[in-house]
């Protein structure tokens, strides 16, 4: 049996598409550390923790004490804002409240319309505010060490004005949730720290009161109901002067959600993405990522496919080879991610997800333009 010239060309052109394509995924672009330029590293800046919860005594009873006892050297507070809960949300903070003197807790009234509740519940917990930092933050997340505040009072520089850190969800979301979850934040980071923000689907968000106040905070996106996170890091985050915190111990930690709001979530996604400005070099590298991957895929089984109908079974084995070289290689890839991102997703399964993605992104794309326009904003 002899290899003529063309399945040598085949199956360089197999190979070189394999080292090609595996430099196409986010988990080789993981975000560096940003360095601030802060005048006194011992100066521990005053920080306002805004959270704002409706029907949410479980998750303030389980997660906000965490919130409430950071190892932290500066001033801090942390401001709870309910929308009107109908739960016991009251008494679990009331009880809080009595045991944590950093504790503050205020309410909008249930009779508040025409506008998204929930900013207007964060753009309440700014203007009673104490200090000169705030950070936006959900009652379903919680620090993932008691140095996260102080990992992220590091990144407040004497030219920042606004930093976001990672969110990840907790061990029992899916594999699939947590691995979605990690790319997104390394594709937003990446953009971020390379041109300017585009958008922020995490829930660990840090900025000066005072631009918040003077650029009328929520002002321009009031009419939309979720993607508090997403407007203001795309209006106020300007280059040069956002920060990524990238340290594991800036990180925060999310109750995984339900299958209801993980979808409903990824919906208003894409409807608060339509009116975000920037977002080329994201947008570029998540369709190439996607492109790339499955080009890669389609070329190697169209000639495992094809080579045995002319009889070439050393091509055909040549390209399964190959297949499982790319395999491998983003095996690789995948557990230095994981090591680096605190992430405990076998690498074994991850080249399996990622191929997923794309169609479940163009899955809810789909069931998106079914939805009602009126569906994401305040009637």
């Amino acid at each position: 049996m002899t290899i003529d010239t063309l399945t040598i060309i085949i199956g360089a052109a197999l190979l070189g598409l394999n080292v090609f394509s595996a430099a196409f995924t986010p988990l080789i672009r993981r975000p560096r550390k940003d360095e601030t330029d802060r005048q006194d590293q011992n100066v521990f800046p005053s920080i306002s923790i805004v959270l704002a919860v409706h029907d949410g005594e479980e998750e303030i009873e389980r997660n906000l004490p965490k919130f409430l006892s950071q190892d932290y050297e500066g001033r801090y507070e942390v401001i709870v804002v309910d929308e009107s809960s109908t739960d016991n949300t009251a008494e679990v903070l009331k009880r809080l409240k009595n045991n944590h003197t950093n504790l503050y807790v205020t309410f909008i009234p249930d009779s508040s319309h025409y506008i998204s509740r929930r900013k207007l519940a964060l753009t309440v917990g700014v203007k009673a505010a104490k200090h000169d930092w705030v950070i936006f933050t959900d009652p379903d997340c919680s620090p993932a060490d008691n140095k996260w505040l102080s990992a992220m009072a590091a990144k407040c520089g004497n030219d920042t004005e606004l930093v976001i850190g990672a969110t990840r969800y907790l061990n029992d979301a899916t594999d699939y949730e947590r691995l979605e979850r990690l790319t997104t934040w390394w594709r937003e980071a990446y953009e971020t720290q390379h041109q300017q923000v585009y958008t922020y689907s995490g829930h660990n968000m840090m900025f000066r009161r005072e631009k918040f106040i003077r650029d009328n905070g929520f002002l321009n996106s009031l009419m939309f109901l979720r993607g508090e996170y997403d407007f203001l890091a795309n209006e106020y985050g300007e280059r040069k002067k956002t920060v990524v915190a990238a340290e594991p111990q800036a990180t925060l930690i999310e109750d995984a959600p339900t299958k209801k709001t993980w979808i409903n979530d990824h919906l208003y996604r894409i409807e608060t993405r339509k009116h975000l400005s920037h977002g080329k070099l994201y947008k570029t590298l998540e369709n190439a990522d996607a492109f790339m991957l499955h080009l890669n895929l389609t070329c190697h089984i169209a000639v495992i496919a094809l080579a045995p109908v002319s009889g070439n079974y050393i091509l055909c084995a040549a390209a399964a080879l190959s297949l499982l070289v790319n395999y491998l290689i983003r095996v690789i890839i995948a557990g230095n991610a994981m090591r680096a991102a605190d992430e405990t997703i076998s690498p074994l399964k991850i080249p399996i997800l990622e191929s997923f993605m794309a169609w479940r992104n163009l899955s809810l794309k789909i069931k998106h333009s079914k939805c009602d326009k009126y569906d994401f904003i305040r009637r």
